[in-house]
């Protein structure tokens, strides 16, 4: 009775890709950081100087040249509602810190995501006549098998499998969206035939 379970590519087309979007995502706040805020200060520098000496029309031209948006800053102004004196800034550095700090935060998570990616995607569950091989590689006997958790397995297709082998306690999950669905189920049935055949339950 020889049986495997392989990680499924949906699975591992999902994770990556969450992966790689919050790494893109927090790549994104640097950007901001370093050049995005920073530019938005210096147009809007240019913008206000115009302004405070009266010369829209000037400004008008000016920013046609350097290809910037002439109601950019006005509408700007408007909607976060600034009322005179308008601010000398319009990114603050606390703003800028915000977005390294983001940018840190969210490029962390994608990193943990990736490296969860990586640990996951080559694991397979097995099982033989006499045992079964654990996603991580643990040889856990049929014999050791304690208890199952199936309270998300019709919902959700995920089974916890508690096994005590010796001298340690452990548990493993069954998880037939994750791993190729009809062999994780058929695993799954052999274990609850063997342990039903020791306990009687």
């Amino acid at each position: 009775m020889p049986l495997e379970a392989h990680i499924t590519p949906i699975w591992k087309r999902q994770k990556l890709f969450m992966a790689l979007f919050l790494i893109a995502f927090g790549l994104y706040f640097f950007w901001d950081g370093f050049y995005g805020y920073p530019f938005k200060n210096v147009r809007y520098g240019e913008w206000k100087r115009f302004r405070d000496a009266g010369q829209t029309s000037e400004w008008q031209e000016f920013a046609k040249q350097k290809g910037w948006k002439a109601d950019e800053w006005t509408r700007f102004a408007q909607e976060h509602g600034w009322r005179e004196p308008y601010p000398e800034v319009a990114m603050s550095q606390g703003k800028i810190c915000e977005q390294f700090f983001f940018g840190a935060l969210v490029t962390t998570i994608g990193l943990v995501v990736l490296g969860y990616w990586f640990s996951q995607k080559g694991r397979i569950l097995r099982a033989d006549d006499e045992a079964v091989t654990t996603p991580a590689g643990t040889r856990v006997p049929f014999s050791a098998i304690t208890g199952l958790g199936l309270k998300k397995w019709e919902s959700k297709g995920i089974a916890r499998v508690r096994y005590e082998f010796e001298g340690r306690k452990g548990e493993f999950v069954v998880d037939d969206y994750k791993f190729d669905t009809a062999p994780s189920r058929e695993v799954l049935e052999e274990i609850k035939r063997r342990l039903e055949g020791r306990t009687g339950n």
